[in-house]
């Protein structure tokens, strides 16, 4: 066992259980920063390394709920969920149990078998620790986990976030902003999990998928490590050095990105992220990489990290389908990356239903948007007042105007002479050319004398109703959000 530090460090091969116990102690003190008063909500599968981190806990006096989600995966299931549940029991420890079709679940998120068990669980875990009050979601991972983690995420292209490993404690903020995941056994062979298990005459769950090479996780424990060891037979410690060392320089990299979200976060709801344009710009190209894994990491929890060609992608700022459904694309002076299925806000675009007349003075277009018609002679306005380069506000020719006013949205085949142009375009175009996003186009509001459409809120003046010297009436309108 290794001494309590902030980072990963191998396990010392000749440790016995007093002396890995007593450096476990002190990890849950000083690296995991645990208070021994306060509850700990601890995952427990049923497996020796989720059943040594019970006993762990419970022996060093914490007061400790035994978690058990079960995925629904195994005809075993429900037995195993007894089994964890006993053993809780008669240690006189709280005992709660959440359950969910990971399957159902993986198939409608898009995602593996792995990512979608991995985010079930996490949510019903910290769901309890809120419930509770509990100071940290504790779970059994060990140093050979470590050791499998860093080797998976190196043969993926993993960037410094995965090589980094795991650490003895983290925030995971897409499950909890507050309560922390602890990691107590990091520095624990899986062989010590077992050993103490034996010791108290535990019958740990053996999950047959554990040996299904199906899984890339078993294909680097029982083929890949193995061979590897051929070459250097400390290869296990070699690979828990190299993670302890890239964790300090994370916390570094960590330090920097969270400044940078800080000052190009403009919006963080479910379903999408929206990030400054003009910030990111000014930005190196690899701290925006790090922005967007951030944001994807909100977005998708049970993703992972995402492929670096989705991060490069990503980077160029420009609109891209990413790993995960996710799909980023620019709106003006923000870059989103949003969920396939995600509600985008529409409040800063003014919408409007259907055809309807401008009566009054004012009318009312939802969402907060109010249109306002003022008539006056030209000699009541100063020349600097329609002259105005608001795009909000507009002044036209009141005689120029053929036939009833009214506000509608786009319909087949409307064309439409902006400011400045000698001939009619198709208003789609003129949409396009007006980079008017895609999502606001259909409802967008059209002011119309007629059938003729007179002005496109936010965008242009039709040509034909501006005014001019020979105008004698002018008609203001105003589009506003109260």
């Amino acid at each position: 066992m290794v001494p309590p530090t902030s980072q990963v460090a191998p396990p010392d091969a000749g440790d016995s259980e007093p002396q890995w116990r007593a450096a476990v102690d002190a990890i849950l003190r000083d690296a995991c920063r645990l208070d021994p008063t306060r509850p700990i909500v601890a995952g427990v599968s049923g497996g020796a390394d989720s059943l040594c981190l019970l006993g762990v806990l419970h022996e060093a006096g914490y007061p400790v709920v035994a978690a058990h989600f079960n995925h629904r995966l195994r005809p075993e299931a429900d037995r195993e969920q007894a089994a964890v549940e006993a053993l809780a029991r008669s240690l006189g420890l709280d005992f709660v149990a959440g359950a969910a079709d990971v399957g159902a679940f993986a198939e409608a998120e898009g995602l593996s078998i792995e990512q979608a068990a991995r985010t079930l669980r996490y949510r019903f875990l910290f769901a309890e620790a809120r419930q509770r009050g509990a100071q940290a979601v504790a779970v059994g991972h060990t140093a050979d986990d470590q050791v499998e983690t860093v080797l998976m995420h190196f043969l993926r292209g993993s960037g410094l976030s995965g090589l980094k490993g795991m650490t003895w404690r983290a925030l995971l903020p897409s499950f909890d902003p507050v309560i922390p995941l602890v990691r107590p056994l990091l520095g624990l062979r899986r062989a010590d999990t077992e050993a103490y298990c034996r010791e108290r005459h535990w019958q740990p769950v053996q999950d047959p998928s554990n040996a299904d090479p199906a899984y890339l996780r078993n294909r680097l424990r029982h083929e890949l490590l193995p061979a590897l060891e051929a070459y250097n037979p400390r290869l296990r410690q070699a690979l828990l050095r190299a993670a302890s060392a890239l964790q300090g320089d994370f916390e570094l990299l960590d330090e920097i990105v969270a400044a940078a979200w800080e000052r190009a976060l403009r919006l963080c709801q479910p379903g999408f992220v929206a990030l400054d344009r003009a910030a990111l710009t000014g930005m190196s190209r690899p701290l925006r990489r790090n922005l967007f894994r951030r944001a994807a990491g909100l977005l998708r929890p049970g993703l992972g990290d995402l492929d670096f060609a989705s991060l490069e992608r990503a980077a160029d700022l420009r609109p891209a389908d990413l790993t995960g459904g996710l799909r980023l694309f620019v709106e003006g002076g923000l870059i989103y990356l949003a969920a396939c299925e995600a509600d985008l806000p529409m409040a800063d675009y003014p919408q409007v239903d259907g055809p309807r007349p401008l009566l009054e003075p004012r009318t009312d277009l939802g969402g907060g948007w109010t249109l306002a018609i003022e008539r006056m002679a030209r000699d009541e306005v100063l020349s600097d007042d329609y002259s105005s380069s608001d795009p909000w506000t507009a002044w036209l020719d009141a005689e120029a105007l053929v036939g009833p006013l009214s506000v509608r949205p786009r319909r087949p085949g409307d064309r439409f002479q902006p400011l400045g142009m000698g001939e009619p375009m198709k208003l789609q175009d003129f949409f396009v050319n007006a980079k008017l996003p895609r999502r606001a186009r259909a409802r967008w509001p059209l002011v119309c004398a007629g059938e003729q459409i007179v002005w496109a809120p936010g965008l242009r003046l039709a040509h034909p109703v501006r005014v001019t010297a020979g105008t004698r009436r002018l008609l203001k309108l105003r589009l506003f959000r109260m």
